[in-house]
């Protein structure tokens, strides 16, 4: 079916590419004053992998017309364009957001075809914040730059070359012995002994349980699924191990849509002056006792929501759920 007029067009370029796939679209007429004629002008929108990639693109764009000219856009209007569709968690987004108000402000309104690696390195050394901070900006401006890159706005991203403070400070953590976790099982009627306990034995963020909803909670199969994450390899799915799925069936009988219904603040606080322990020294705790029990980097790595080291890893081995509860229920202290 032929697009609308003045709609934009897709074409498959010859040769192999890895993006064969050339959007283009309309930016309106163009006189030529010789032969006293118009005619169309079109612009790149982008090169995708796909046909269906490519016309999404397009639909998107004329759904939502936006400046994509190299000549004029800013790196104010690329934030705009690309800031709700990162792929990262509600509140990983709200921090972005927040760190590109507070910091990029000095260089969002001119145009990113006029911002090098000097002024980047200028603006990120003006942080009077160290690592974390200057990480969370260069990653802002990463994301912009291979946006603009992609779509053949600028030719290449400036902002990998910046460099930021070395990450110099050990945070010390101390690991829940076997005692300790033992003590833990006498106190069952309490909310915060609870999130203990199941952390100490599925290798979960506390962030992820504390937000944890019903509804990804599966007894029929036995496994929880983690949606809401801050990148793809943490959204995954994880068998319920079985000291704690009694528990866990408790929960799931008490009213509300979450398993807990606690702060971060209230958990901290809990476990610095009741356990006297980190709140993340749960996760240290499993991944070493995993560890010292010898299951597999990899099958550690999937459970606790980590990124594979090799691209074999990442893509070509593939762990089932029950290779995964296997591993799950072997961690006990």
């Amino acid at each position: 079916m032929k697009n609308p007029n003045n709609y934009g067009s897709i074409t498959k370029l010859t040769g192999t590419r890895r993006k064969p796939w050339m959007v283009r679209i309309y930016k309106g007429m163009k006189v030529n004053h010789e032969t006293k004629k118009a005619y169309p002008e079109q612009a790149v929108l982008g090169y995708y992998a796909t046909r269906k990639e490519a016309m999404d693109a397009l639909a998107e764009y004329n759904l939502n017309p936006y400046n994509i000219d190299r000549n004029t856009v800013t790196i104010r209007e690329l934030w705009e364009q690309i800031k709700d569709k990162i792929d990262a968690s509600e509140d990983r987004k709200k921090v972005y957001q927040r760190c590109f108000e507070k910091y990029l402000d000095p260089i969002a309104d001119k145009r990113i075809t006029d911002v090098r690696t000097a002024l980047l390195q200028e603006l990120v050394d003006a942080c009077d914040y160290g690592y974390a901070t200057q990480s969370n900006i260069r990653s802002v401006l990463n994301r912009i730059y291979n946006y603009a890159q992609q779509n053949d706005i600028v030719y290449q991203n400036y902002a990998k070359y910046v460099k930021i403070d070395a990450e110099n400070v050990q945070i010390q953590r101390d690991l829940y012995a076997p005692e300790e976790v033992a003590a833990l099982w006498e106190h069952q009627d309490q909310t915060e002994y609870l999130m203990t306990i199941i952390l100490l034995h599925q290798g979960m963020r506390l962030k992820e349980l504390r937000d944890l909803p019903k509804n990804n909670v599966d007894l029929a199969q036995n496994t929880i699924k983690i949606t809401e994450a801050k990148n793809p390899q943490s959204k995954r799915e994880i068998p319920i191990h079985k000291r704690v799925r009694p528990i866990i069936e408790r929960l799931m009988k008490e009213p509300g849509d979450k398993l807990f219904n606690i702060t971060a603040r209230q958990y901290s606080y809990f476990a610095d002056n009741v356990l006297h322990h980190k709140a993340y020294d749960v996760r240290h705790t499993f991944a070493s006792r995993a560890n010292e029990l010898g299951i597999s980097k990899l099958i550690i790595q999937r459970i606790m929501g980590h990124k594979p080291d090799s691209v074999l890893e990442q893509s070509y081995i593939h762990l089932t759920m029950e290779e995964l509860q296997q591993a799950i229920d072997q961690v006990c202290y």
